[in-house]
């Protein structure tokens, strides 16, 4: 049950109590909310009135409830506000426009080389610039931007936000890509790991929304992992939690320091970089570029690709297994740029090995999961965090100060956006 509090000085809070409880389980009649958040039913009428003002729901159809008048029902309304998620890597961008009921509105994707902060930053502000552009609507009523990109991330020195440092991208070192983003749009921009991100998306918009704790294989450029614990994505102290991909290989005791040059395959999340694949297959005869490529050779049996993902799974194995004993969730999800067919291939793989490595008192195992939020689950996930920073029932918004920076007050958020 998600509680309001009828202490003083809690507004903000119950109002985003009440919206969250609507958003989730609308429509909803003004007594369905006091029920289902132990406020007063004049504390729910006031903060729905206010609500209603603000453009964040809107009225639905009305139901009897027992004798007399039926009553008015209370839905979001997806024009209430938007989103922009970015989902960034070494070879591609996405994006994607969500509206406040998490529909997607507008998308958009390029193929990328590499390139460089600078380079990244002018290909974001203009996709967000085409995004708004072809939603035609003002600025202002898209409330933020969030941008999801491998790890390692950093905490800023001022203890606000990450700076990004993937070791994978030469000439990126500790790079304040969201301030940098953030100064160029004039909004509020926030910084994720995608795997994070993914793992977020899979929690709104896919069958996570219906499982409290679980861990997301994101099969990316790399493999990253990301964590949501008691339905809320666990980040860890410094922003990387769930950074699978660079544990160590049983190479790594061959090849001395895993950080050091030349020891690079003794990091298990290399053993599903694509660039390898694609070059793996080239090496074959084959021309794959694209993950829709990968599908047409995994839906033909291709030798090259099958033998690769016999030999990604045993990797892939040892790492289910850490994560369901160290963290006990109760699913593990398989997703990310990988297609369809392909995670599904690496799965049944994993499964078929499992009962082997095992220990037979672990009972009940995790369930293992193909993500249903798609291709686009990092960039949908970015694109929450957003909304979630200002319409979030976050126990910070109580201290009037949000782990990301101040807690949002929707009543001025709502009147930016309409001046």
């Amino acid at each position: 049950m998600l509680t309001g509090s009828n202490l003083l000085h809690t507004k903000q809070y119950n109002l985003r109590i009440v919206h969250e409880v609507i958003r989730l389980f609308g429509p909803l009649s003004r007594a369905d909310i006091a029920r289902r958040t132990n406020l007063t039913g004049q504390t729910v009428s006031n903060l729905a009135k206010e609500l209603l003002e603000l453009g964040l729901v809107q009225e639905a159809e009305r139901r009897q409830e027992g004798r007399g008048a039926p009553s008015t029902n209370l839905a979001i309304n997806p024009n209430g506000a938007y989103a922009i998620g970015l989902d960034f890597n070494r070879d591609h961008l996405t994006g994607v426009l969500v509206d406040l009921a998490g529909a997607v509105r507008r998308r958009a994707d390029v193929e990328l080389d590499l390139p460089t902060p600078e380079e990244a930053l002018e290909l974001m502000v203009g996709m967000v610039e085409r995004l708004i552009a072809e939603q035609g609507m003002p600025r202002a009523a898209v409330c933020g931007v969030g941008i999801g990109i491998p790890g390692p991330m950093y905490h800023a020195s001022d203890g606000k936000g990450y700076l990004v440092n993937p070791k994978s991208f030469p000439g990126w070192h500790k790079i304040p890509l969201a301030d940098w983003l953030q100064e160029r749009l004039g909004m509020p921009v926030v910084l994720e790991n995608n795997a994070t991100a993914a793992a977020a998306g899979e929690r709104w918009y896919g069958a996570g929304q219906q499982i409290g704790t679980f861990f997301y294989f994101f099969f990316g450029t790399g493999l990253g992992g990301g964590l949501v614990m008691n339905g809320r994505t666990y980040e860890g102290f410094s922003g990387n939690a769930g950074e699978v991909g660079y544990l160590p290989t049983a190479l790594a005791g061959d090849a001395g320091d895993a950080g050091a040059a030349g020891a690079e395959d003794s990091y298990v999340g290399l053993r599903f970089n694509l660039p390898r694949l694609y070059e793996a297959l080239g090496r074959d005869g084959i021309v794959a570029r694209t993950p829709a490529d990968l599908d047409a050779l995994v839906a033909g049996g291709h030798p090259t690709l099958l033998a690769w993902m016999d030999a990604a799974v045993d990797h892939l194995v040892g790492l289910v297994l850490a994560v369901e004993y160290l963290l006990d969730p109760e699913a593990i999800f398989f997703g990310g740029r990988f297609p369809d067919r392909m995670l599904k291939e690496l799965l049944d793989r994993v499964e078929a090995k499992l009962p082997a490595r095992r220990i037979t008192e672990r009972v009940p195992p995790p369930r293992l999961l193909l993500a249903t939020a798609g291709a686009d689950a990092a960039a949908l996930g970015v694109a929450t965090l957003p909304i979630y920073q200002y319409f979030a029932p976050a126990p910070q918004v109580l201290l009037k100060q949000g782990a990301r920076g101040p807690a949002a007050d929707l009543g001025a958020l709502l009147g930016a956006a309409s001046a």
